[in-house]
């Protein structure tokens, strides 16, 4: 139990704050001894669901007035909505057209390493080259700024190039403010993790396969994972929002780099297959 405990809380801490949560669960479960494939689609679709609650939670006040036919019709609020399909378009295009590619990646624990200092690298980057604000909020942003962000999202579905790192940073390179930029950056996350998470139930709605899983992750691990990773996703959340006001993304990319050559000399003297 300890074991999904420790993932969910993973999970929940990386999709958020920007070190990648595919990169942290890739070495985890290599670590951990998670080897079979769909086990691991599995356990990573239920704690994908658990921070995709998080997020859903913690932007309730933009995500609420959607429910009501009103909400449609503030020009703001439809300029948002529209933005944030725009930015999914690229993201959708780049997650089904290089999918199998990513898959082969996430077998790879010392590729994602080197992803983890990529993105160490992206966010000095940002926090360096920043321009100053141009777009009070996300909804003044134009449309190919949006696009762009929405390229970045897509990228980072590389596993160990972090989707939050990487949208936000591109909003902070392309003059948006640091707190706007994180609120577009989790906003266009809701479209990009449910369909992920869509698409891996989809793979795994078979009845064979549903029992051999079932056989093999006990309910009661699946359920505290998915509850630890909603709620340290919420923790999560509200640090990176503290981080990013007070730009210091680069606290993050330290870590990154300690991260990623530990795992890396960890990984080769436990031998753990490339």
């Amino acid at each position: 139990m300890e074991s999904y405990l420790l993932l969910g809380a993973i999970q929940g801490l990386t999709e958020f704050l920007p070190v990648s949560s595919s990169g942290h669960l890739t070495i985890a479960q290599a670590f951990l001894g998670f080897a079979n494939p769909e086990k691991n689609l599995a356990l990573d679709l239920v704690l994908h669901v658990g921070t995709l609650l998080a997020v859903c939670w913690y932007f309730r006040a933009d995500l609420l007035p959607f429910l009501h036919p009103s909400g449609w019709q503030d020009p703001r609020r439809l300029r948002l909505a529209l933005l944030v399909i725009l930015a999914s378009l690229p993201t959708a295009a780049i997650g089904l057209g290089f999918k199998d590619l990513f898959e082969e990646m996430f077998a790879s624990p010392r590729l994602v390493c080197l992803a983890l200092a990529i993105t160490a690298s992206l966010l000095l980057a940002a926090e360096r080259f920043a321009r100053p604000p141009l777009h009070d909020q996300a909804e003044a942003a134009p449309w190919w700024k949006v696009l762009v962000i929405g390229v970045a999202q897509g990228i980072a579905v590389t596993p160990g190039i972090s989707r939050s790192g990487a949208t936000i940073a591109t909003g902070l390179l392309l003059g948006l403010p640091g707190p706007e930029a994180a609120r577009f950056s989790f906003l266009i996350s809701i479209p990009a993790v449910g369909g992920a998470a869509l698409l891996e139930a989809r793979k795994l709605w078979q009845p064979i396969q549903a029992e051999n899983i079932a056989s093999a992750l006990p309910a009661s691990g699946l359920a505290l994972g998915f509850l630890a990773s909603a709620v340290t996703g919420l923790l999560a959340l509200h640090l990176l929002h503290v981080v990013v006001r007070r730009q210091k993304l680069s606290w993050f990319s330290w870590y990154l780099y300690a991260a990623a050559g530990t795992a890396f000399i960890l990984l080769t003297v436990r031998g753990v297959p490339q």
